[in-house]
């Protein structure tokens, strides 16, 4: 893994705003690294003279040193927010890795939901928000050069954008007694639609996925914390602690006191 030093951000800034037709913004020196996501409208850009063009449902990345100048969609209002990252360094490993990526890329639920939660933090009255910003900047940045890097590779299919939001409503509701139906809903599509698209990219249909990752996460938390199992059942969408002790067992032959047991020894142990 490459090494970036003094990478932790001097500044971090972000906003949000609505253009009206016609609107422009520009021409300006772009100071800082930018990401920007377009939730709705067009945008066409011209950086140093040189045009690009970005559709809703996107996220781009803008360089610092550049002469910009923006023009957004002539017919519907243009809905966006940016996040502006001020680095002490801009080293050449990182701008080659940002140079390579596709501009701009599809616009993820996960990116989505950063993005909200830099926002929120203005209202959030820590001490620490500008930190927590300027750690979520980051995390920001190498999520969209890792959604980058991986749309790169040829061998890797990415899956579609609608089974990833239903494993991303699947994974936020775990404790809730959610349906096939709900879970379609939320992704948009067909409950036969979603099936299909679980059975080609996971092998699993979506309520075998859902049960799944409550066993999993019921596995992580007998493991990591010290709540009693009728609590972890419950927190994991589980009916009952019998329910949850028979899954358990039966995905990995074990008890939930004996996978706790064994993996609290060895952490005792490994000291």
């Amino acid at each position: 893994m490459q090494h970036y030093e003094s990478f932790w951000p001097q500044e971090v800034s972000v906003g949000e705003v609505i253009y009206p037709p016609g609107g422009t913004l520009g021409p300006r020196y772009q100071k800082t690294l930018q990401l920007v996501l377009l939730y709705s409208g067009h945008m066409r850009l011209w950086v140093d003279g040189t045009m690009r063009e970005a559709a809703s449902r996107s996220v781009c990345i803008l360089l610092p040193e550049h002469e910009e100048y923006f023009a957004f969609d002539t017919g519907s209002e243009t809905h966006h927010s940016w996040v502006h990252i001020a680095l002490p360094t801009f080293s050449p490993a990182l701008l080659a890795r940002l140079q390579q990526l596709v501009w701009p890329l599809p616009l993820s639920p996960p990116m989505t939901q950063f993005m909200r939660e830099a926002l929120m933090l203005h209202t959030m009255p820590f001490s620490t928000s500008q930190e927590m910003l300027k750690a979520l900047a980051l995390l920001m940045l190498w999520r969209y050069i890792g959604e980058g890097e991986h749309a790169l590779i040829p061998s890797i299919s990415s899956p579609p954008a609608v089974l990833v939001q239903a494993q991303q409503f699947i994974l936020t509701h775990l404790q809730e007694p959610i349906t096939l139906q709900q879970i379609a809903q939320a992704s948009a599509v067909s409950p036969f639609h979603l099936i299909r698209l679980f059975q080609k990219h996971l092998s699993l249909t979506p309520i075998a996925y859902l049960w799944q990752q409550r066993i999993a996460e019921g596995i992580k938390m007998l493991e990591q914390t010290g709540l009693p199992i009728g609590t972890i059942a419950y927190q994991c969408g589980f009916q009952s602690r019998y329910h949850f002790s028979r899954r358990i067992r039966q995905e990995t032959g074990s008890t939930p006191q004996e996978i706790r047991r064994r993996f609290w020894q060895q952490s005792t142990d490994g000291r």
